[in-house]
């Protein structure tokens, strides 16, 4: 991340991901979207920073508020979007992937990271969805208009599952 980007974050949820790279990159700003401002909003998101150390500011935070098939963000706008954990709980994926095409920018990419399982299970016990097998998780991506530029495993808990980061833009 650079000072520069227009970074769109959907489905920040609580901040678990995002507050971690928002410290990398203190001058950064992000819009987040969610669908649930319970969990997603100023004061959660404070808190997660005082928790990390206090190298990011809430004000580097804008909030925008979803729905499950469609974001309020602007088209054409974000040159890098982050999807961290969300594709697998979303009710409408195809839909959330074509807006998330909507709003980036031609020459931006969609960064994804993912829980992968090795074996497939109905549902998780953590979030109560069930997770991709990365075959499935690929033809999701391909099958939406994504191609995967770059991918990473970055973390693998040896017990069926394993962390997955893409970068995709779009075919």
């Amino acid at each position: 991340l650079t000072p520069s980007d227009k970074i769109a974050d959907i489905g920040t949820g609580a901040g678990y991901s995002l507050i971690p790279l928002a410290n990398n990159c203190p001058e950064c700003k992000f819009a987040v979207e969610d669908i649930d401002s319970t969990t997603c909003n100023p004061t959660n998101l404070l808190k997660k920073i005082n928790k990390s150390g206090n190298l990011t500011s809430i004000n580097n935070f804008t909030f925008y508020y979803g729905t499950e098939k469609n974001s309020p963000l602007p088209s054409a706008t974000y040159n890098k979007i982050l999807i961290f954990d969300v594709v697998h709980e979303l009710t409408y994926k195809k839909e959330i992937l074509a807006d998330c095409k909507r709003i980036l920018t031609p020459s931006g990419s969609i960064f994804i990271e993912e829980i992968l399982v090795h074996k497939p299970v109905k549902k998780d016990k953590a979030c109560n969805y069930p997770f991709f097998t990365e075959e499935e998780f690929k033809k999701v991506l391909f099958d939406n208009g994504l191609s995967i530029k770059r991918e990473l495993t970055t973390h693998d808990t040896g017990n069926n599952r394993y962390i997955k980061l893409f970068e995709c833009v779009i075919l």
